[in-house]
C-alpha cells in the first residue's frame, strides 16, 4: 500500500485478537488510513456509521449487522466507508471522517464458508481540529470509481496493470458498497440475473462464469468515499454492488450495477 501510505495520514487501527476488537475512542477529523487487522483464522469487517437518533443499542447493532452481512440498509443511517480483511491479511484503506459522534461498526467471523458473523458498535468521537477537512490534501486516485445507485462510472476505459489507487466514490442518492472480482469474461447485470434465476429453479448452471474476489469497499453514503489500493494483474475485472434496493427488493447488481473493465 505504498500509494496509501505516501500521504502520511494518521493510522486508525481496528485490531481483532480472536475475542474482541481494539479500537480508538477519539480521533481528529480528516483523512485516516484504516488498518484492519484480523487474528489468524478470522475475517473482519469495518465501516464507520452514524445511526439515526433514538435507536437503542441492540437494534442499532442488529441493523449494522444486516447492512454488513446481508446488504440491507435502513433509512436514516450514514456510512462513512471501510473495508474487509481475510485472515492473515491486513487491509489498509483511506476514509474521511467528519466531526461528530460515529460508531465503528466492526464484525468478525471464522474464515470459512457458512460461518456466522458477529457485529459490535464502538463509539468514536471525531473532534474538530480547527482545520477544515476541505483544506487538507485529499488523496489523488489513479481511478475514480463512481457509485451511482444503479450504475458505475469511471470504468469505461482500460486501466494499467500494477498498483492502483481507487477512489470508490458515492455520487448517487443511496448507500452503496463495491465488490470487485476478476472474471473470465466481461459480465453484465443480465448474466447475474440469469445465474440467480437458474439457482432459484433448483438446477444451478454449471459455472456460467468464473470470478475470484479481488477487492472491497464497504458501504458509503452519498458524498463519501473509500480509497483502496489494489495491485492488479492484466485481465478482466468486474465491479458489482449487492446492496438491496428497498423498493424492488432486488440487489443493485440486478438493477444494472455491474461493470467490467480491462487491466492491461
Amino acid at each position: 500500500s505504498e500509494k496509501i501510505d505516501s500521504y502520511g495520514y494518521p493510522e486508525l487501527h481496528v485490531i481483532f485478537d480472536g475475542m474482541d476488537f481494539d479500537v480508538p475512542t477519539e480521533v481528529e477529523a480528516g483523512y485516516h488510513v484504516v488498518v484492519l487487522d484480523p487474528d489468524e483464522g478470522f475475517s473482519a469487517y469495518v465501516d464507520f456509521m452514524q445511526p439515526p437518533a433514538g435507536l437503542d443499542r441492540d437494534e442499532a447493532v442488529e441493523t449494522a449487522l444486516r447492512a454488513a452481512a446481508w446488504d440491507e440498509v435502513e433509512e436514516g443511517w450514514t456510512f462513512g466507508g471501510g473495508s474487509y480483511a481475510f485472515q492473515d491479511k491486513i487491509t489498509r484503506s483511506i476514509v474521511r471522517l467528519d466531526p461528530g459522534e460515529w460508531q465503528i461498526a466492526a464484525s468478525w467471523q471464522l474464515d470459512e464458508d457458512g460461518a456466522d458473523e458477529t457485529m459490535e458498535l464502538y463509539p468514536l468521537n471525531v473532534t474538530d481540529r480547527g482545520v477544515g477537512v476541505a483544506e487538507e490534501m485529499a488523496p489523488a486516485p489513479d481511478v475514480v470509481m463512481e457509485l451511482n445507485d444503479v450504475a458505475f462510472g469511471g470504468l469505461d476505459q482500460s486501466i494499467p496493470a500494477g498498483p492502483t489507487l481507487f477512489e470508490v466514490a458515492n455520487v448517487g442518492e443511496k448507500p452503496r458498497q463495491m465488490v470487485l472480482f476478476r472474471t473470465d469474461r466481461a459480465l453484465t447485470s443480465d448474466d447475474f440475473g440469469e445465474w440467480f434465476g437458474a439457482m432459484e429453479t433448483g438446477t444451478p448452471p454449471a459455472d456460467p462464469f468464473e470470478m475470484t474476489w479481488v477487492g472491497y469497499a464497504a458501504l458509503t453514503s452519498p458524498g463519501y468515499s473509500t480509497w483502496i489500493e489494489l495491485d492488479l494483474a492484466p485481465g478482466i475485472y468486474t465491479a458489482t454492488s449487492w446492496v438491496v434496493d428497498p423498493e424492488s427488493g432486488m440487489p443493485a447488481l440486478l438493477l444494472g450495477m455491474v461493470q467490467s473493465f480491462n487491466v492491461e
